[in-house]
């Protein structure tokens, strides 16, 4: 083209939006044109509408790259001249393949950084927006991606949220407006593919560390490091080292902090109202949530916003989507990857109320979860060692949790239920291993073998990791309840294998002992157990299969289990979404070590039916609680005559005893008084 036309660079970019929302209509919608026109009785050929989607894409693309250019020269210029001050024109051109790439990423980075430095410029805001949209546009292109990053990009993304929130302010405890969500959204879909290409290296060396300011942050920085995660790409998507490092450095910022939420103190003394009380100056004070301060109107909605706001969860809840990344978090035998699973396992993560505790621990149970249960070969190791961390970590908070003083226990009534879920999920998921180890541990013993693919914990701090995740709690007590059945329905043919499992079964009812776990809790946990066997384990845990090549036994052996564990873990949503839900009348009294007898025979059923399937005993016929069509025998025939009866009858007792007498014998051998002491 050889002739000029101006251009206003606003309607440039109203035109590539328009361009954008046609093509999206034409590929979401174009079925349905072509076939009401055909019914309509139209004459026109709509056959090539799905080409036409696609060029009307590729024309908005182009369309976007030319605005984004023209809006760089206008921002770069500071003023709508057509000439710059040497009397050369402003060219945009047609041709999107003339445009420099990487001299416009360079201008816009130079813009970004002055607007973010001085939001309150009147032009401000409109260049944070402009270079938002540039990013989005521009998201393939590597060469322009890379120049962003090397000119500070990513520093400068870190400080997006809080140039948009100085913009907006703080209304009723809203602290970015949609335009602002928006925009972030964009900046953090850009902050995962310049992390991507700062770990790939290509790029001119010696460099500096360009995600430095995502992974150590400032006092000044972290809310808009979180807030890039919370509007951002889902976890999946981000390089797992790199999400790792953010959630480390994230971490170490929550341990500099003081408290990260108000505390609502029903007695605070001094003849002080019930309310929130803080200690001090706070992380979101800066950022206008000062309104929960005692009993003033709104605080629980501040507290509310407070708790919605906290970058730890915003980063945590991506990191919790990224199974590698978690790994890479808590599965490193070091002392900075074992006092992250510590700062994870801290009873605090929950935020007090007026109308009581809301739980904080979902996306730290996801995180657990993902990082110690895959024992499938290529992350068995790491997986073990992620869960030694943890239970290490579980056994000390147990002392901790049970010192805790008498206004934390007011504040912190219970221990967070998708921890206490998690926790025991992976207790379950290395269950044979630590059943036999904790037989020989001593109190020094403890850690994970990559040489000999093995998980050792001292007794002790295994019973404390268990009474960790049962107190208060039938949910995780019945997700290692339904485990345990699940595991010696598969076991049913290997003596060891059943009684290292009834040594677990044994050291689990000595840790309920111990914390004087109610009749109550002991019943919901049964019928949770028994819901959760009947809907999940007996599908699920028999369905999942190997992968290929799989022949290491040890590596292998809870494999099906801990995948199952893996997904299950991660569906239980803190607090109102309890997929083991049931309620029971609260009775006081406790259970002792008599009732410990009926225990055994709870699993009585799980070895049952293991023997059916592996062809040991032959199936019952017509009873009601067997399924021949699933080979399922119900998890509460124990307490059924017939069962009990058949059980022990001549024709299968031979076998029936034997494998009673393996579970016996790491029921109580190696736990002796099961009273808790």
């Amino acid at each position: 083209m050889t002739d000029f036309a101006g251009v206003n660079p606003q309607r440039l970019r109203q035109l590539a939006n328009r361009l954008a929302d046609l093509a999206a209509a034409l590929a979401s919608d174009g079925g349905t044109i072509r076939t009401d026109f055909d019914r309509w009785g139209g004459s026109l050929n709509l056959s090539a509408i799905g080409q036409q989607a696609q060029q009307v894409g590729d024309d908005a693309h182009a369309m976007a790259l030319r605005a984004d250019e023209a809006l760089n020269l206008l921002d770069g210029a500071g003023q709508p001249y057509l000439c710059g001050i040497n009397g050369d024109m402003y060219q945009i051109p047609w041709d999107t393949k003339d445009i420099d790439p990487a001299k416009e990423a360079q201008q816009e980075a130079s813009e970004l950084s002055k607007a973010l430095a001085n939001p309150k410029d009147p032009n401000s805001r409109q260049i944070i927006l402009n270079v938002a949209q540039s990013l989005s546009d521009h998201g393939k292109d590597s060469a322009y991606m890379t120049a962003f990053m090397i000119n500070g990009g990513i520093k400068d993304m870190t400080g997006a949220a809080n140039a948009l929130h100085a913009e907006d302010g703080t209304h009723d405890n809203t602290l970015l407006s949609k335009e602002s969500v928006a925009a972030m959204a964009q900046f953090g879909q850009a902050t995962q593919t310049l992390a991507d290409l700062a770990v790939k290296g290509d790029y001119p060396h010696p460099a500096p560390d360009y995600l430095a300011p995502l992974t150590h942050p400032t006092d000044d920085d972290a809310w808009s490091i979180g807030m890039l995660l919370k509007y951002g790409p889902s976890g999946d998507k981000w390089n797992a080292q790199v999400l790792s490092d953010i959630s480390g450095g994230m971490l170490d910022w929550r341990e500099k902090q003081g408290a990260m939420r108000p505390d609502y103190e029903m007695f605070p003394g001094g003849g002080a109202y019930p309310g929130y009380y803080g200690d001090g100056k706070a992380w979101f004070d800066d950022l206008g949530l000062t309104g929960a301060v005692g009993s003033k109107p709104g605080a629980d909605q501040t507290v509310a916003a407070i708790r919605a706001n906290d970058p730890v969860l915003a980063v945590l809840d991506r990191l919790g989507d990224n199974a590698q990344g978690s790994r890479d978090l808590l599965g490193q035998n070091t002392a900075a990857s074992k006092g992250y699973a510590a700062d994870l396992l801290e009873y605090n993560w929950q935020t007090t109320s007026r109308t009581g505790t809301v739980d904080d621990s979902e996306p730290i149970g996801r995180v657990l979860t993902l990082a110690a249960s895959d024992r499938s070969p290529d992350f068995a190791d790491q997986s073990g060692q992620a869960a030694y961390n943890i239970l290490a970590a579980a056994a000390k908070e147990n002392s901790t949790f049970a010192g805790r003083s008498q206004k934390e226990q007011l504040a912190y009534f219970t221990y967070p239920q998708s921890t206490a879920v998690a926790l025991a999920g992976i207790t379950a998921t290395w269950a044979d291993q630590l059943g036999a180890s904790s037989k020989i541990a001593g109190s020094q013993a403890g850690g994970y073998s990559t040489t000999e693919h093995g998980l050792v914990l001292p007794h002790d701090d295994l019973q404390a990791a268990m009474e960790l995740f049962t107190r208060d709690d039938p949910s995780a007590a019945a997700m290692f309840d339904t485990a345990m059945h699940a595991q010696l329905s598969d076991a049913a043919g290997s003596s060891d294998d059943i009684t290292n499992l009834g040594n677990m079964i044994g050291l689990f009812t000595k840790a309920k002992n111990n914390i004087s776990y109610s009749a109550a809790q002991q019943l919901d946990e049964q019928h949770k157990a028994n819901l959760a066997v009947l809907n999940t384990a007996g599908v699920l845990f028999s369905g999942t299969s190997l992968p290929k090549g799989v022949t290491d036994k040890v590596v292998t052996k809870g494999f099906k289990y801990s995948q199952t564990l893996a997904t299950w873990g991660r569906s239980v949503k803190a607090p109102t979404t309890d997929p083991f839900s049931t309620d029971n009348a609260a009775a006081q009294q406790a259970v002792n070590s008599k009732d410990a007898k009926d225990v055994e025979k709870a699993y009585a059923p799980a070895l049952a039916q293991g023997l059916i399937r592996s062809g040991k005993i032959p199936a019952p016929a017509g009873q009601t609680w067997y399924d021949p069509k699933t080979q399922t025998v119900s998890p509460d025939a124990w307490q059924n005559t017939d069962f009990t009866s058949w059980f022990t009858g001549t024709s299968v007792a031979s076998t029936t005893n034997g494998v009673m007498g393996d579970l016996d014998s790491g029921f109580r051998t190696y736990e002796g008084s099961l009273d808790g002491n």
